[in-house]
């Protein structure tokens, strides 16, 4: 249980682990809190987007771009709150590697501007419930607060400053 009282729905963590572990069944999955619990609101397959294949590059884009869609419209164009942990896949320069496929897993804490000061701090105070169900310790985390922190470019550039050349 979270500082605020929330609890996490069992199927939180075993959706998850459908998406983090062995055949990636998901490609994203957004949670939200709905009465006192952290539920799964969808879980999105590579097929749902349509993405199928190598998609690295401009198809992980276009997963992305989905995603983000996904969200706005769930959160009412970003007036509400979320949780989300989306696969990543990109390519990066890597010292002796030459240019590498990464995928990577991102936990989204969604608080954008336009919800309300009690929506944000419900999410705030309950972030440390989930992420401790899905064991994000060594999964990258953002927080967005607005649209522009959500752009593909923007998780794309801070994940190849992580994982790529310096």
């Amino acid at each position: 249980m979270s500082t605020s009282g929330v609890m996490v729905h069992p199927d939180v963590q075993s959706t998850f682990q459908k998406l983090s572990e062995g055949r990636k069944e998901f490609r994203y999955i957004i949670f939200k809190i709905e009465e006192r619990e952290v539920i799964v609101e969808t879980a999105v397959t590579p097929e749902d987007l349509g993405v199928t294949g190598d998609d690295y590059d401009d198809s992980s884009k276009a997963a992305f771009e989905k995603f983000v869609e996904d969200v706005k419209t769930r959160t009412d164009n970003l007036t509400d709150c979320r949780y989300a942990v989306f696969d990543f896949k990109f390519t990066c320069s890597r010292v002796g590697a030459g240019t590498s496929k990464m995928d990577k897993i991102v936990f989204l804490q969604i608080c954008p501007d336009g919800a309300s000061i009690k929506k944000k701090m419900v999410y705030a105070s309950s972030a440390s419930a989930i992420k401790a169900s899905l064991g994000t310790g060594k999964i990258l985390q953002f927080q967005v607060s607005d649209e522009s922190e959500m752009s593909h470019k923007e998780l794309l550039n801070k994940l190849s400053e992580k994982y790529g050349d310096h």
